[in-house]
Parts: C-alpha cells; sequence; structure tokens
C-alpha cells in the first residue's frame, strides 16, 4: 500500500488574510497520522469561516448589536442580522474545529473525586 502525498501549500496565497489563518491551522494538523486530502478541505472552509467571523465582527463594532424600530407595538429593540450570522458562524468554527481536532479536550483522566481531595491532606 503506498502512501499518498498531501500538499500543505495555502490554497490562496494570494489573499493575505486566508493565508494567515491557513498557515496557523496547518501547523496543528500537518504532522498527524490519520491526516487525509478531505482534511484540507474542511480546513478551507474553517479559514473561510475565520474570515467571515472577523466581518461580522467589525460590522458589529460599527453599528452594534441592536437596532430600534418603531411599528404598531410602539418602539423595539431587535438584534441586527449580523449578531444572528455571528453565532452561526460561530457554532460552525466550533464544529470544524472539533473535526480536525483542533479544540481543547477537557483532561478526562482524573475524577471529580480525585480533583476534591487533591488539596484535601
Amino acid at each position: 500500500m503506498s502512501l499518498i502525498s498531501i500538499s500543505f501549500d495555502c490554497p490562496r496565497p494570494e489573499d493575505k488574510a486566508f493565508a494567515k489563518y491557513w498557515e496557523m491551522f496547518v501547523e496543528d494538523v500537518q504532522h498527524r497520522e490519520n491526516i487525509k486530502r478531505s482534511h484540507l478541505i474542511q480546513l478551507e472552509v474553517l479559514c473561510d469561516l475565520m474570515l467571515e467571523y472577523e466581518i461580522l465582527q467589525k460590522e458589529i463594532r460599527i453599528h452594534g448589536r441592536v437596532y430600534y424600530s418603531v411599528g404598531r407595538n410602539g418602539e423595539q429593540c431587535k438584534l441586527r442580522p449580523e449578531v444572528t450570522q455571528l453565532n452561526r458562524v460561530c457554532g460552525e468554527i466550533r464544529n470544524y474545529s472539533r473535526m480536525l481536532g483542533l479544540v481543547l479536550v477537557k483532561d478526562t483522566t482524573t475524577t471529580e473525586k480525585e480533583d476534591e481531595n487533591e488539596f484535601d491532606d
């Protein structure tokens, strides 16, 4: 069985913002034994999501998280659509990070009981 060579070069080097995220994430996944070409597609999607996150954050900083409108029920405070989009993007970033093994995992080698007794001596 022959091993398939995988290129970890940035697919969009001309896009500096994308390349920044690519280099940051590819460093964490390129040395894994179980890496596949399909993981690089997921990594590309994660980088795009990070760019979308940046854009939404800028919009929210400029315009705020809420807006006010006046209707038949009087003045109402509503979330801007960008906030809803940001929440969706954050969830997708977590999902793709989890798929690629880029999230911090709680150490499960100790139980809560052991943690409580750690300082009882």
